[in-house]
């Protein structure tokens, strides 16, 4: 295998089983990232470096957007998952009985893939847009327009309903299979 094959092997090998953690955790990191890249010089020269770019600069930012990714799923779990249970009746699930066999089990792991992942990329996505937007008010160097003000308040909205709509179908399909 050649030097190139082995750095493309990860690209290429990205399954089911890591899809969710890219877009529930790197995605809204990397989003985070570019967001305070627009108040910070050092972050912005980083990301914008397209005369040389290199396999430490890629491997960086992957790591600095996962590990983001991570943080701001710590924030989402303390702010977003509250109020959306606060908010939203979500029925129960018996976790218990989802031990019983492996088919059942096998089900539940494709409504967290096709529900609970989506749920985590819009309201983790939710929150790195509102820390980045926070980040650029304060540390900026112009005053955000009103369009920017409206995209944002659009798109924030438009994130916690597909959240919201997310988690409630992940609840509703995962406590049918585990009654």
């Amino acid at each position: 295998m050649t030097a190139n094959q082995e750095i493309l092997r990860p690209v290429k090998d990205i399954t089911d089983k890591n899809f969710g953690v890219i877009i529930a955790f790197l995605l809204p990191g990397f989003v985070l990232l570019w967001g305070l890249s627009f108040s910070n010089t050092g972050i912005s020269r980083w990301l914008t470096e397209a005369s040389a770019p290199s396999i430490g600069g890629f491997l960086y930012a992957t790591l600095a957007s996962l590990a983001l990714g991570l943080l701001i799923s710590a924030v989402r779990w303390l702010i977003v998952d509250r109020f959306l249970k606060y908010v939203t009746a979500l029925p129960e699930i018996n976790f218990a009985k989802l031990k019983e066999d492996a088919e059942t089990f096998a089900v539940f792991q494709g409504i967290i893939e096709n529900h609970y992942r989506y749920y985590q990329y819009y309201s983790n996505t939710f929150v790195a847009v509102i820390i980045a937007f926070v980040a650029y008010l304060v540390f900026g160097n112009s005053r955000p327009s009103v369009w920017l003000w409206l995209a944002v308040i659009l798109l924030g909205i438009t994130l916690l309903l597909a959240s919201r709509d997310s988690l409630h179908k992940y609840h509703v399909r995962a406590s049918q299979i585990s009654t």
